[in-house]
């Protein structure tokens, strides 16, 4: 009976390990991407302000709420799975899409975030602009009948 207690706990513990890296390397890419955001906000000349540190945050959410669950479930199978590997997928998932976000250059994310702009005004202003489309289309089809209603002539070729 010690020696199956025994085994269990220090499975259990290298289960531990593995997660306290997992969190580690996790905590690591997420203050990287911050420091590297901070670099990318000074290049495009805007302020860093607490919006911008509230996506942290934000982001910190939305990675550890699953991964909890996922450590959860690792610890609750740790004595048939060998390796905590829900909570190390989701934790390599989430250390590349740090990734990612780290290697995108700050005049992509300027792209990214004029055509973001865009859309919303269009958004907004979707009932201006079908009024705009809906005058445009009732002036060409007003030329179109009118045109077709007074055909002009075609001039006779003049003589030499």
């Amino acid at each position: 009976m010690n020696e199956a207690l025994l085994n269990y706990v220090s499975h259990v513990y290298g289960h531990a390990v593995l997660i306290a890296v997992a969190t580690a390397a996790l905590i690591m890419a997420m203050a990287i991407d911050l420091y590297f955001g901070i670099q990318k906000a000074k290049q495009r000349g805007e302020a860093t302000t607490s919006q911008g540190f509230k996506k942290t945050c934000e982001k910190a959410r939305k990675y550890f709420s699953p991964y909890l669950v996922l450590v959860c479930i690792d610890m609750l199978g740790c004595v048939l799975i060998p390796v905590p590997a829900f909570s190390m997928l989701w934790a390599a998932y989430c250390v590349f899409c740090e990734f990612k976000s780290v290697r995108e250059k700050s005049w992509q994310k300027e792209e990214l975030r004029k055509a973001e702009k865009t859309m919303n005004v269009i958004i907004e202003n979707k009932d201006d602009l079908a009024k705009m489309v809906a005058a445009i289309l009732f002036e060409q089809e007003t030329r179109a009948r009118t045109a077709a209603e007074h055909p002009e002539p075609i001039p006779e070729p003049a003589e030499d």
